[in-house]
């Protein structure tokens, strides 16, 4: 390592602050690598958060880096030499997608899947694949395959899923940016209870298209969106920069500019501080007022607002989602023979309407009723600010206890489901901890509006001043 970056082991520092030291030669590509590795070895035997990597591969394609850096420096991309995680669901050449499914530990991908091919593009390095629940459908990081992945804060809590691993491995410092993907909270979720940013771009924003997964239902195109976990909002906006920049054969993904000149103006905000069918736990209220306080501060204009229909658009998500679950992943959730999974699926299923055509038809019908009453509600409030969640982080299990419990649960994590159901971007940014667990809010924009979130939420970023995770927990 170099004297001018003793100071500060590289996994320490943000992805755009080692960016900006590998560009400037201060730190190289290796030492970047090195040190993200060597914090694995440290953090993850307890965490378990990454469950393969290939270390040589990792060094040979930072030395590569390096080399470029001495060769063609005009050539180095945005995210030059920054250690990444890639998702076990995400199609890595050489490496299997396993989806935490035993029975695709061998299922080896034989290209990178085009947002894999964007952060190799802008010069990332991949140091791990995170862990993942089984077909990665659940708000909880366990396997069979690879066991659980354990929240740092508090060992009893869910480390959220299902890019738990992601948000584990960006908050202990194992790597500055990590690869999730969401189609119902599952790069917000684990972004929450574990004390990180996670954004969930506009579906097509990001290519979400696997090589190795040819059969895409409608849900998964309509509401599943490829997106960066990181320490901060900045590096959150230059990931999305780096994984949206080409969209290879997915034809879901759209060429839609990033920046609008109107990004960073304040606008009319609406606090949705009362979610139908569900109790706002105290936490989540004081994070919600705090963060008004800063965006009216900056000079939005912040009020009172319920959107429309928030609990029909998760009926509308369960209708969609469930009918294609049965269709075509219950079978295979039976014959992994995980209880917890099969428990998990089944519950939720027992909350969505019988798999008719009638009713899968007409919640696709309905989205499209919602999506415009929507869109109405985002003109007069161009942002919401929202829980995460309504109730604090849960504890392990708490998706086992049947379909009543399911319902509970599912009315709690309604502000997720519903942004997902309605192909909307939304983010998540801590504001502090409460009773010993992370907090946080929900930011929600219009379609391809993902700038108008970084922008809002590097004000409540600001504001909170929160220090690195690893500083409150290990």
């Amino acid at each position: 390592m170099t004297a001018s970056s003793t100071a500060t082991e590289p996994w320490r520092l943000g992805a755009a602050q080692l960016a900006a030291r590998v560009r400037a030669g201060d730190v190289s590509c290796v030492e970047a690598v090195e040190s993200s590795l060597r914090r694995i070895d440290q953090a993850n035997p307890r965490l378990n958060a990454i469950v393969f990597a290939d270390r040589e591969r990792a060094l040979r394609a930072a030395r590569e880096a390096d080399a470029l850096r001495a060769r063609s420096p005009h050539e180095m991309g945005l995210l030059h030499g920054v250690p990444v995680t890639i998702k076990l669901n995400a199609d890595v050449a050489g490496e299997a997608s396993s989806n935490g499914v035993p029975a695709d530990a061998d299922r080896v991908a034989a290209q990178d899947s085009t947002v894999v091919a964007n952060l190799r593009r802008a010069g990332a390095v991949i140091v791990g694949r995170t862990n993942v629940p089984p077909f990665s459908f659940r708000w909880f990081t366990e396997n069979s395959l690879h066991g659980r992945t354990l929240n740092p804060w508090n060992a009893e809590l869910t480390s959220g899923g299902s890019s738990g691993g992601a948000a584990v491995a960006v908050a202990a410092g194992m790597c500055a940016l990590a690869h999730g993907t969401d189609i119902a909270g599952s790069i917000r979720y684990p972004a929450y209870v574990n004390g990180v940013v996670g954004l969930r771009p506009t579906p097509g924003r990001v290519a979400a298209y696997n090589p190795g997964n040819n059969t895409r239902f409608a849900g998964l195109q309509l509401f599943s969106a490829q997106g960066p976990l990181a320490r901060c909002v900045d590096d959150v906006e230059l990931a999305l920069r780096a994984m949206a920049g080409d969209g290879g054969d997915d034809p879901t993904w759209q060429p839609v500019p990033l920046d609008f000149p109107d990004d960073a103006a304040p606008v009319r905000v609406a606090c949705v501080d009362a979610v139908p069918g569900a109790k706002l736990a105290a936490p989540a209220k004081a994070a919600l007022d705090q963060a008004a306080r800063a965006l009216s501060a900056a000079g939005y204009e912040v009020e009172n607002a319920t959107p429309p229909s928030l609990q029909e658009a998760v009926e509308v998500w369960l209708a969609i989602v469930m009918t294609e679950v049965r269709i075509e992943m219950m079978t295979a959730v039976e014959a992994t023979q995980d209880a917890s999974i099969i428990a998990s699926v089944r519950a939720m299923a027992d909350c969505a309407p019988a798999p008719q055509l009638q009713s899968y038809a007409g919640a696709l019908a309905r989205r499209d009723a919602l999506r415009r009453e929507w869109n109405r509600f985002l003109r007069r409030y161009p942002l919401l600010l929202m829980p995460t969640s309504c109730r604090p982080p849960m504890h392990w299990g708490e998706d086992l206890q049947g379909s009543e419990a399911m319902r509970k649960l599912l009315a709690d994590q309604s502000p997720l489901i519903a942004v997902a159901a309605l192909s909307l971007p939304g983010m998540h940014v801590p504001t502090g901890v409460a009773d010993g667990a992370p907090s946080g809010v929900q930011l929600v924009a219009g379609s391809f509006r993902e700038q108008r979130l970084i922008a809002a939420g590097k004000i409540i970023e600001r504001d909170a001043a929160l220090p690195p995770p690893w500083q409150a927990w290990s």
